[in-house]
């Protein structure tokens, strides 16, 4: 649902937190900011929530098949399986000369009090929140369009409504702190206008 980049340009560390509803092309617009920003020479490291627990799947161990089994429902991880998996990238790979473009953090507010922790811990000034904001009618079409092996529809509905009652409280949490810098998105459009629109307010 979230996605993050960390951009540090010259002596500055920008970060941007995507958030949107499954469906909002949050990795399409995250592989399209690395591009810009590998173009300009910046070493990115790229956490990606979603795959990183698609290989927590693949391990075998009663808190994987756990893990998965919410997954097949469409529900939402625990805070704790979602800290330790994007903490422990954070811990091991990101360093002050790499540039971080992540996904699916924070979803619930306890869950982004700790990633607040961890950015102000990196000395990371103003980062931006991008908000992808998607009609559910759009994200719906999207998700059934994609054809992955768990988005049928009650999955789909479930993410839906989880969307409506965790994320957006955790959005109005970052977007009530000053620290951040918020800014919507219409994902409704295509993949080019939203690209050009992230380019657009968030100064890259």
């Amino acid at each position: 649902m979230i996605q993050i980049a960390i951009i540090a340009g010259m002596n500055e560390q920008r970060v941007f937190i995507f958030i949107g509803n499954s469906g909002c092309g949050k990795g399409t617009q995250a592989a399209l900011l690395r591009e810009k920003m590998e173009a300009q020479d910046m070493e990115i490291l790229r956490l990606e929530l979603g795959d990183k627990f698609r290989e927590f799947w693949q391990k075998s161990g009663y808190t994987a098949e756990k893990s998965n089994e919410l997954a097949t429902s469409g529900s939402l991880q625990p805070e704790f399986l979602a800290i330790h998996i994007w903490s422990h990238t954070l811990i091991d790979f990101f360093d002050s000369n790499k540039h971080l473009i992540a996904d699916g953090v924070p979803r619930r507010i306890r869950e982004a009090k700790v990633l607040d922790g961890a950015l102000r811990f990196y000395g990371i000034e103003k980062p931006t929140i991008v908000y992808l904001n998607i009609s559910p009618e759009v994200a719906k079409e999207r998700m059934l369009a994609r054809g992955r092996t768990d988005d049928d529809m009650i999955a789909i509905q479930t993410r839906l409504d989880w969307f409506e009652t965790e994320v957006v409280r955790t959005l109005d949490f970052l977007q009530a702190d000053d620290y951040y810098n918020f800014i919507e998105i219409d994902a409704n459009k295509t993949i080019e206008e939203i690209h050009a629109d992230i380019m657009n307010k968030a100064q890259i």
